[in-house]
């Protein structure tokens, strides 16, 4: 799965920069006087001129910074928070015990926290609530999370599902990694007490119960391997099949329509500069998707509330 959305990734931002690269090819923009003008107050001001194909390869263009544009937001943010959250753990000055760092706080906790050096933490009410074999089944699910690095796995994730935002199945694509990376750190929790299933049921029901939320962290298929079933899944073939083939409209559409697109324009005083960059055309399609996305995200936190961790 971590591969699948790493593949999708990769072809959503090399179909940013190929529609990127023909807007640069398919306009011509100069500093010389243009002979499409328009008289504003008194002011010329000269507008491009361009044909069917242009007007659609901007477009695209567009669509392509909006896509690079989301893609380096999403990343700032999980950089941002696990700054953020590393200095509030590091504030809580944790102790090493049980190959795991110990906070001191009275709900009970257990998590794997890090992009680059994951660890293990684990809090006092954890520690009070769990008997001996659940926190070792806790923990030792924590660590294979560490050891695979799924925090960083699914920081990826979720990036990549922010850069390629019109494309549903990317979301979809992260919430199967979370599900699948939770089903595989519980086995490796089982194995490790010797295929005994018992302690780690122990420890999620009491988690479960600690906790202000229904149901944290608990997915089906976790519950049905804990009951001894066999997880049962497939790859999701027709999601990666559908974002492939949008991913790939996007560069046949670029590459059809960039043989006859022709446009021209000049943006001399007064308009902006003397030598200006072509992807000042791309913006303005991309700027109205911005504003829409921050208007569509603006109205789904206003309709639905926010769920505490």
């Amino acid at each position: 799965m971590f591969g699948a959305s790493l593949l999708l990734g990769a072809l959503g931002f090399a179909s940013a920069v190929f529609v990127l690269v023909r807007l640069f090819e398919s306009w011509r923009v100069t500093s010389a006087p243009a002979s499409h003008v328009v008289s504003v107050f008194g002011q010329q001001l000269s507008y491009p001129a361009a044909n069917a194909g242009a007007v659609v390869v901007t477009v695209l263009a567009g669509l392509g910074l909006l896509m690079t544009g989301a893609g380096a937001w999403g990343l700032a943010r999980e950089l941002l928070a696990d700054r953020r959250f590393r200095r509030t753990l590091a504030a809580r000055s944790p102790v090493a015990l049980h190959g795991a760092w110990l906070i001191d706080d009275d709900r009970a906790q257990a998590f794997c926290a890090g992009l680059l050096r994951p660890r293990v933490y684990f809090s006092t009410g954890a520690q009070e609530l769990l008997d001996a074999p659940a926190l070792a089944a806790v923990l030792a699910h924590e660590r294979h999370h560490a050891v695979r690095h799924d925090p960083l796995r699914l920081a990826c994730g979720r990036v990549l599902a922010a850069g390629l935002f019109f494309i549903p199945a990317m979301r979809r694509l992260v919430q199967r990694q979370h599900a699948l990376a939770e089903i595989s750190a519980d086995e490796a929790a089982v194995l490790t007490a010797g295929g005994d299933r018992a302690a780690l049921a122990s420890a999620m029901l009491s988690f479960s119960q600690a906790s202000s939320r229904v149901g944290v962290g608990l997915y089906s298929e976790r519950i049905d391997y804990l009951l001894g079933e066999r997880p049962q899944w497939r790859f999701p073939v027709v999601l990666c099949l559908s974002a492939v083939a949008a991913l790939s409209l996007l560069i046949a559409l670029a590459l059809l329509l960039a043989r006859t697109a022709a446009g021209t324009a000049t943006l001399a005083p007064p308009f902006l500069s003397g030598q200006p960059c072509v992807a000042v055309l791309a913006l303005i399609p991309a700027t109205a998707g911005l504003a829409g996305l921050a208007y569509a995200r603006g109205r789904r936190t206003q309709l639905v509330a926010p769920v505490q961790e």
